[in-house]
């Protein structure tokens, strides 16, 4: 009884563990009448393009979706540039996290 406890129990913290090792990132799409403003480099942040990626810091914009956790999108650039970026794609933005501190 005991074995057939701790295997159920192994099971859950698998299944548990592995629902929560979804990171929830969106990338936004390209609209395609639209100028290309942005990037997605290999590590999937949005770079806002004309912008410099060396001095600009990286936010989270936290977005709507279906996933229980929530879902981000990592952007590089300037954060009116990003949330434009963010509309533009049709995600509805619900809260920015930066090191300069949170907004709506």
């Amino acid at each position: 009884m005991k074995k057939g406890m701790k295997l159920v129990l192994i099971f859950f913290a698998i299944s548990l563990l592995a629902s929560c090792a979804s990171d929830g990132v969106i990338l936004p799409n390209m609209v395609p009448s639209a100028e290309k403003t942005f990037e997605v480099n290999e590590q999937g942040t949005v770079e806002i393009l004309g912008q410099d990626m060396i001095t600009e810091p990286t936010h989270w914009l936290y977005v709507e979706c279906d996933h229980w956790s929530g879902c981000y999108m990592r952007c590089q650039g300037k954060i009116n540039s990003c949330k434009k970026v963010a509309t533009d794609s049709g995600l509805e933005v619900d809260y920015i996290y930066s090191r300069a501190g949170s907004e709506k």
